[in-house]
Formats: C-alpha cells, structure tokens, sequence
C-alpha cells in the first residue's frame, strides 16, 4: 500500500490531534528502546499517554499497547517505518 493510500485509510478511521494505539511484540529487554525510539519517530509534541505490556510465558517476550498523542496521521505511518527499522521488533501492528 503506498503512503496516500495508508494515510487516507488512517483518516477516515481515526481523528487527528488524537491518540493512537500502537501494538508491537519485543524481547522483554528492549521495552525502554522500543518506546523511546517510537516517540523519537513521532516527531515533536508527540507525548505517550499509556503502556500497557503483557508478558510471554517464559517471560521472554512483551506485547506492548503503546497510546502516543500525535498531530497527524503522517506520524502514525513515521512511527511504524521507526518500528520497521528496529532489529528487535518482532511484530508491529
């Protein structure tokens, strides 16, 4: 899909100014890289209201719910691409 595709998607489902809620699987050592990396990629006044994080059963993983507050729906589409280029990054939705 290219970007005014996606973007034009991302508009017609959710209201910017708003939040966002990004979903990525990581290993469990690298939540505090993946969040700062995401709020990096989201660009100034970008802020994260909440994470939530839900633990593997060998403790080896985390599913994070991360809800950042971003001006436009070319920073979701920013976020994902940051997301995309992290090594660690197992699942990113």
């Amino acid at each position: 899909m290219d970007r005014d595709t996606a973007l034009a998607l991302l508009e017609s489902h959710h209201r910017f100014p708003g939040f966002f809620d990004f979903r990525v699987v990581v290993p469990s050592t690298d939540k505090e890289l993946t969040v700062s990396a995401m709020v990096a990629g989201a660009g100034p006044g970008a802020r994260v209201e909440d994470v939530t994080e839900r633990v593997s059963k060998k403790g080896n993983y985390l599913a994070l719910r991360v809800r950042i507050h971003l001006d436009s729906a070319g920073r979701v589409l920013d976020v994902y691409e940051v997301l995309n280029s992290l090594e660690h990054v197992l699942t990113a939705m």
